[in-house]
């Protein structure tokens, strides 16, 4: 049997879930097609039997690129199944949930998904849940992997845990996170390009995830589509991208995903280490994000 995989990840933590569950697919004899989300335009997966979509979380939801992509691109995966699986560095809420109506909508039958903690890279919120999703994560992930394919062949449900559950992950976060997000577009000026140290080597129009960054004559062009993701002002290599961030250099977010908001609103399990906030130093671009194209990471060093 034939899966086909599409997998947005900006710091390799989806990938990482993406690539343990491949394994396991594999393992039970799969051929399987796996793609980045930012080469969409060359995902076919008409002749797969099983449809796999990975997003990370961004406000509460997952990526809206991703759900976006999946409403308007016209998919009509009716008789296929389908699964989903999610990386968060805060709260993701009903994240899953949302993803697989998405998917839904094109026509398959969700079959199951997992959510697993990924190391936060997002400058406001840098630092959080540092080394996820770790070794005994991505060993889940590769079970259900292999859950999958034996549902597939057997014809049965997967067992209850990768069942998606509509009511998991409460309603606080499922709505402030759009809200956030609003906020967020509205305050945020676009991100502008310093001309006289931007080289184009061309590394933030290849990694946005809309296509919001263009060379026009020579120079670098920000359009209105942009998510705000911060991808590009990450992986600069010669900080040639500047960002007027929110008030108070993202107090809102820092309130709302602190460890005592997340503990008693959140999905943090007692006992969870959930690590140091280092936006002071990444904003001061005392931090940045090792950048590789073909490797997304959420390594980081100190400059």
């Amino acid at each position: 049997m034939k899966a086909s995989i599409l997998i947005f990840s900006q710091t390799g933590n989806t990938l990482k879930a993406g690539n343990s569950i491949v394994k396991g697919l594999v393992s039970a004899g799969f051929e399987v097609d796996q793609l980045s989300f930012l080469r969409r335009s060359r995902w076919k997966p008409d002749k797969a039997d099983l449809i796999g979509i990975g997003s990370p979380v961004f406000e509460n939801r997952p990526a809206e690129v991703v759900t976006d992509y999946l409403q308007e691109s016209g998919f009509d995966f009716a008789g296929k199944k389908a699964f989903v699986f999610i990386t968060s560095g805060g709260s993701p809420a009903k994240s899953l949930w949302h993803l697989s109506q998405a998917i839904a909508r094109t026509g398959a039958t969700v079959m199951g998904g997992i959510q697993l903690r990924g190391a936060s890279s997002f400058p406001t919120l840098f630092g959080l849940f540092p080394d996820r999703p770790d070794e005994k994560e991505l060993e889940y992930a590769e079970d259900f992997g292999r859950a999958v394919a034996a549902g597939m062949t057997a014809g049965e449900q997967l067992p209850e845990y990768y069942r998606i559950d509509p009511d998991r992950g409460g309603i606080f976060y499922d709505k402030v996170g759009p809200c956030l997000n609003y906020i967020k577009k509205k305050t945020t000026p676009l991100p502008e390009s310093d001309h006289g140290k931007c080289d184009l080597c061309g590394n933030c129009v290849y990694e946005c995830p809309t296509g919001s960054i263009t060379v026009e004559n020579s120079l670098i062009k920000f359009h209105g589509t942009c998510i705000v993701c911060y991808r590009c002002w990450s992986i600069c290599p010669r900080n040639a991208i500047s960002i007027k961030f929110s008030p108070g250099n993202g107090f809102i977010e820092r309130l709302l995903y602190g460890e005592r908001m997340e503990r008693i609103f959140g999905d943090i399990k007692p006992g969870e280490y959930v690590g140091k906030n280092l936006y002071k130093d990444v904003l001061a671009r005392r931090i940045r994000l090792k950048y590789d194209r073909k490797n997304p990471t959420s390594v980081y060093e100190y400059k």
